[in-house]
């Protein structure tokens, strides 16, 4: 390995010293003599037009570009928004210093051709960034993401997330339209890149809030990828198998047809890798991730879920996922168009998990659980949108979903205080849910006959409803010197249903009170019901049979929640200054109902949300912003329903219905610095406090059992703040990027407990925990021609935590994270991948390794025309380095786990591209002609 990266290193320093020069000038107006600032500068080859080098002008309208080829011919192509291009073939020779080029302005032309070697590889529009894809290449059937990364300022992680400029990316639309829904993944891992021609990158808005051209923050983004002209017609998509050792197995396909505007993608994929395919790995990657290696997160009861697709419970382990759905968009007529999608995912589970939990009062519990578990979700998505006329959009989107989930789990937990036996406790428990949920939106706009002024209305609901069965069944022991003193049984039969009712209604007006002033004035209204049954039944003996009422454990509650939310802003936009100021109200009704107890509680809540933000953009294209909003956060009905939850029976929980919201102050402060081809900067601060933030307060109990019951506290807060500097440099045969960053987060949490009493004491104390994480990493790529990429990261994370006085839990801690990803396509048509991630945990649980290198590895061979075809052998940890030994360190305990996973396995994968595109015109039945095909 260290072989490798030597000579990779030698490679980088043999090209960066090959024969360069430079070349410098200033771009001005014609007419006016003013210097253009960011005027896009670009040399590109005088043979073929491709990309060598480009930069874009400073504010003197000044420009240097460097790397040139010292014996080449180039291409200078100058561009600037609303001017004509400047073309110009300059010679090996010719003069490094320019002087001043005048740029004269373009006339207003429709139906103007663009010639592709005259486009430029950037250019900044207002609020838009509009990269030129063929200005950075890329190899043979990569895809979206693979372009992405080679764009100035936008960065993909390993798990696929995008930024731009240091802001995330929400959505990602193919032709302005949706692709799957709102994933962006979905696109970014699956489509070619050979079919984009333009990425365009802009504040996302919803339809209606484009329309009435209200204001955003800019704090997350929206790429629309467009589609070349030649490849909207045509068949395109890429088929996997494979099969390995340990039984591995993976099945993934995609196909897509486009014709126009109408886009038809049908996908599927199974597998047993603990990876849902077409969300975090490309089909054809010889890894899930580069520079990475595997990554699933679970929550505590071993639910996951992924972009919005939830894949249910059944814990960590091995699982096997199924998945398939279609993707439709179509322009019906000139003023209707439809995006329509359907999902199904199917997630078989098999887990085993061991936990020691060690307690600060002295209690040792040792958990052994294993079991399997099922989810099967069906979701279905329609969108219509309709020009009713010239000044009026509609758009209406229902939603359906539904889901099936199923567990079938035994477990034994004992538990020792002081190295004496407590208590046991042998469990088995099995339930089945399903859920039906139905929800729309419906968007109307009008401009009115003022420019600028415009009324929308909006109306969305959802209504769910959920049933479901439980067996509950507990067998305890409750020890007196290491003899069993008393024993208790639980056997359980549980039946639930909860109907959830959900309608807001909302009215907003726009009024332009100047050229640089706009008022927004918007009323909404929210009427919410929560229904929850749950009756228990004890088993009887008697009867032989679940007939027995448990009172303790049976309620039926409702809740009914109603919101009024005025809201009032102004907008002022001038020239590098965007101010919005402005506020709502909220005036809350909350009552509970218990039919139980036949008790009502009411709640009356009154709350301003001032909001405010300042953003300012200089003339180097940096921008400032300071800004301020308040949210407020309602319970759930499980934290709001006063039942005890059992499934724990040593460690109930219960629901509160005096709870209140919480509400959160966010005060942020940003300053960005954007530069396709200087450094970059990304920086943030902010500071939350929250009001009535929702909690837990245990309570434990002598003979080892504890109860947890959610309560609101005041005095959190959390604070946090990053920056980071990135610089890349592109030319035609390399391209690298490095890039650095330094953050930081944490706060101020409290909770309520005895657990850290002294013995024999059972008051209830307020714990305040002080828990900050300081991160630093540094990453970079380099990529030369078509025939290497890599990539290295190293990320260090310290963990600070102060706990309340008296606890000697150590809870800090300190992280490394090292990735190496590397890529050879050489030689010929074999392409040789390494991904290597090397991690280490100074708190790792006794007896295991602090430090675990995961070593992924790939070699494919390309074949047939374009090389459509690939087989490739992946070997996963080599190493054999794998384990998923975890510890969590709380105020409380530490908690030391470590459950079943994939291990070491090899596969061979066999995986075609399709690709035809040049349909003939719709409407012709004939076939064969001019190398065309009909899609429809």
């Amino acid at each position: 390995m260290i072989r490798i990266v030597s000579l990779s290193l030698l490679c980088m320093l043999s090209f960066a010293a090959t024969a360069q020069k430079s070349l410098t000038g200033s771009v001005a107006d014609s007419s006016s003599k003013d210097q253009l600032e960011m005027a896009t500068v670009a040399a590109q080859d005088a043979k073929d037009s491709s990309l060598i080098t480009y930069t874009l002008t400073d504010k003197t309208g000044a420009f240097k570009l460097t790397g040139l080829p010292a014996n080449k011919a180039i291409r200078l192509l100058i561009s600037y928004t609303g001017y004509r291009s400047y073309i110009r073939v300059l010679q090996p020779g010719h003069a490094a210093d320019l002087g001043r080029i005048m740029l004269a302005p373009a006339p207003h032309e429709l139906n103007t051709v663009v010639i592709e070697g005259d486009r430029p590889p950037i250019a900044i529009r207002k609020d838009t960034i509009e990269f030129n894809a063929a200005a950075f290449k890329t190899r043979t059937n990569a895809v979206i993401e693979d372009l992405l990364k080679k764009l100035p300022g936008v960065d993909v992680d390993d798990d696929g997330n995008i930024t731009v400029n240091g802001k995330k990316v929400t959505r990602v639309l193919v032709d302005g339209r949706e692709f799957f829904g709102n994933d962006p993944k979905l696109a970014t891992k699956n489509l070619p890149s050979a079919i984009v021609d333009k990425v365009q990158v802009v504040d996302t808005k919803t339809k209606q809030e484009a329309r009435m051209g209200v204001e955003k923050d800019g704090e997350d983004k929206t790429i629309n990828v467009t589609l070349k002209a030649d490849k909207k017609k045509g068949v395109f998509g890429r088929l996997a198998a494979g099969g390995g050792t340990d039984e591995r197995f993976e099945l993934t396909g995609i196909v897509s047809g486009f014709d126009g505007p109408r886009q038809l993608s049908v996908l599927a994929s199974s597998n047993n890798l603990n990876k849902i395919s077409f969300t975090q790995s490309e089909m054809s990657s010889a890894s899930e991730k580069k520079g990475g290696g595997m990554s699933v997160s679970f929550s505590d009861n071993g639910a996951f879920s992924m972009n919005g697709i939830s894949f249910g419970s059944g814990g960590d382990g091995i699982r096997t996922a199924t998945m398939a759905g279609y993707n439709y968009n179509d322009q019906w007529t000139k003023k209707l168009g439809v995006n329509n999608n359907y999902f199904y995912n199917n997630t078989d589970s098999r887990f085993v998990t061991q936990r020691n939990t060690q307690y600060n009062d002295g209690r040792l519990i040792r958990s052994h659980r294993n079991g399997n578990g099922r989810n099967a979700n069906h979701r279905f998505n329609f969108v219509l949108e309709a020009e009713l006329d010239s000044m009026t959009q509609l758009t209406f989107a229902p939603s359906f979903d539904y889901t099936e989930i199923s567990t079938n789990a035994g477990s034994l937990d004992t538990t020792w205080t002081d190295g004496a036996l407590l208590n046991n406790n042998t469990t088995r428990n099995r339930n089945s849910t399903d859920r039906v949920n139905f929800s729309s939106r419906l968007d109307l706009t009008r401009q009115l006959k003022k420019k600028g002024r415009s009324i929308g209305f909006s109306f969305s609901n959802n209504n769910s409803n959920q049933n479901g069965y439980a067996f509950n069944y507990s067998e305890r022991n409750f020890f007196l010197n290491d003899v069993i003193d008393s024993s208790a049984l639980t056997d359980q039969r549980s039946t639930m249903s909860n109907t959830v009712e959900n309608y807001t209604a909302t009215l907003k007006y726009t009024e332009p009170l100047s050229k640089k002033w706009q008022m927004t004035l918007s009323y909404g209204f929210q009427y919410s019901q929560s229904r929850s049954n749950r009756q228990t039944y004890n088993f009887d003996e008697i009867e032989k049979g679940y007939t027995e009422l448990d009172s303790n454990y049976t309620n039926k509650f409702k809740t009914v929640f109603i919101s009024q939310n005025p809201e009032l802003s102004f907008s002022f936009k001038h020239k590098q200054w965007t101010t919005i100021i402005g506020g709502m109200a909220y005036f809350n009704v909350l009552d509970n109902y218990s039919y139980t107890t036949n008790t009502t509680f009411r709640q009356h809540q009154t709350n301003l949300a001032p909001s405010s933000r300042v953003y300012y953009r200089t003339k180097k294209n940096a921008n400032w912003s300071l800004g301020y909003s308040g949210h407020m956060q309602q319970p759930t009905l499980d934290q709001l329903q006063p039942i005890r939850d059992n499934t724990n029976t040593l460690s109930e929980r219960i629901g509160n219905p005096n709870l209140k919201p919480s509400f959160s102050h966010r005060v942020n402060f940003g300053f960005n610095r954007f530069s396709p081809t200087g450094i970059g900067i990304f920086s943030n601060v902010n500071f939350s406090p929250v009001m009535n933030r929702i909690t837990t307060m245990v309570k434990t109990r002598p003979d080892g059992s504890q109860q947890t019951q959610f309560v609101n506290v005041d005095g959190t807060y959390n604070i946090g703040g990053n920056m980071s500097l990135s610089k890349n440099k592109k030319t035609k045969d390399y391209q690298w990027r490095v890039m650095v960053n330094l953050g930081g987060n944490g706060g101020k949490n409290v909770n309520f407990s005895n657990i850290n009493n002294v013995k024999g004491d059972t008051t209830v104390r307020r714990n305040e925990t002080f828990n900050w994480w300081v991160y630093t990493g540094a990453y970079g790529s380099y990529s030369y021609k078509e025939l290497f990429d890599l990539t290295l990261n190293y990320r260090p994370v310290i963990n600070l935590t102060k706990y309340p006085a008296g606890i000697t839990t150590q809870g800090n801690y300190i992280t490394h994270r090292v990735t190496f990803g590397n890529t050879l396509y050489w030689p010929g048509n074999f392409s040789w991948e390494n991904d290597i991630v090397y991690t280490y945990n100074s708190r790792i649980t006794p007896g295991f390794q602090k430090g675990i290198a995961m070593w992924h590895m790939g070699l494919a061979y390309d074949f047939l025309k374009n090389k459509k075809a690939q087989v490739k052998l992946y070997a996963y940890d080599l190493l054999r380095q794998s384990n998923s030994v975890r510890r969590s360190v709380t105020e409380y305990a530490i908690d030391d786990s470590q459950t079943m996973i994939v291990e070491q396995y090899f596969m061979l994968t066999f995986s075609y591209n399709i690709s035809v595109f040049g349909a003939k015109a719709k409407g012709s039945n004939r076939r064969g002609q001019g190398g065309g095909f009909i899609i429809w």
